[in-house]
């Protein structure tokens, strides 16, 4: 990596969404890119600001605005199965921190693709965000992690400068566009009729640590609707009651970010620590699809084993 070319998250100054590139050096020369030959540019403390995928790994998937991508390591073979287990260390612990600080990842992709190497160049597709990550366990047994990689909207702008750069005075930065951005499509996710209704049934009070969060003077309160089974692609999950949770803003990301975890039997895990924390406060007219407790435990195949 040369030192002129630090962390630079954003578009490139010299080049366009969908331009094409002979080779890894043309890239490089366009600030498409920071490394020739290597498929991840970043650092597990500052992120990660550009993917080259070139097919090396089984479980990508390519769905245009939506991306399923596979983290680094896990020693795959010519056919891109792991054969060892994948872990959340160098750049793709700098994943978490695109996926925790809306931190946008320039797209490439190789084309051509033949036994893990673009035969047709490059093309540049553009910014992503880092929507949502979870760990499988493969039918061969090992832990891989994947990440759901959704297009940038259209006209965003971003921060030309490298990594912590801000602006003067009061402006706002890129970071705090997206994350309100993003907060502003998430509470439009969590409000949809069905999210709604079990809202209403447990009067705004999360079911996992039962603290109203009170946001007004007049004693109104605050919580979002989780759903259990995550929507979208690759789990597909339904926007409805059964599948969706009252949850403080708290509780949701811990939920979310599997650091809590639901037994069959309605019991709160602290999956860091393997510990029953408490009892999901569950209403009789409030069926919970086991499947959907089921499968998003499964979305953690490092940590839920024996629940």
């Amino acid at each position: 990596m040369s030192p002129s070319k630090p962390i630079r998250f954003g578009p490139p100054p010299h080049a366009q969404e969908g331009d094409w590139f002979r080779t890894h050096d043309a890239l490089y020369a366009a600030d498409v890119h920071r490394f020739r030959g290597q498929g991840i540019s970043g650092t597990s403390h500052e992120g990660v600001d550009s993917i080259v995928a070139s097919g090396g790994y089984a479980g990508d998937e390519d769905l245009g605005d939506v991306i399923i991508y596979t983290a680094q390591g896990g020693a795959p073979d010519e056919r891109g199965y792991i054969t060892a287990d994948q872990e959340l260390t160098g750049v793709n612990e700098g994943m978490l921190i695109n996926y925790r600080e809306g931190l946008p990842i320039r797209y490439v992709r190789g084309l051509g693709i033949k036994r893990g190497k673009a035969t047709k160049g490059y093309r540049y597709r553009g910014l992503y965000l880092v929507e949502d990550y979870w760990s499988v366990r493969t039918e061969r047994g090992y832990i891989t992690w994947q990440f759901r990689l959704a297009k940038s909207l259209a006209g965003e702008r971003w921060d030309s400068g490298k990594s912590g750069d801000v602006d003067e005075g009061n402006a706002v930065t890129s970071l705090e566009k997206v994350v309100a951005k993003y907060v502003s499509i998430q509470r439009r996710v969590r409000n949809s009729a069905e999210a709604r209704a079990i809202k209403d049934l447990y009067e705004n009070i999360c079911q996992m640590c039962n603290i109203p969060l009170v946001v007004d003077a007049n004693g109104a309160r605050y919580s979002e609707g989780a759903h259990i089974h995550a929507l979208g692609r690759p789990h597909d999950g339904l926007d409805v009651r059964r599948n969706i949770l009252c949850l403080c803003p708290n509780c949701h990301v811990l939920f979310d970010s599997g650091a809590r975890l639901i037994t069959d039997d309605f019991k709160v895990i602290d999956a860091l620590t393997s510990k029953v924390v408490g009892d999901l406060n569950v209403l009789p007219e409030h069926q919970i699809d086991p499947a959907s407790l089921q499968q998003h435990r499964g979305r953690w195949a490092d940590r839920s084993q024996g629940l």
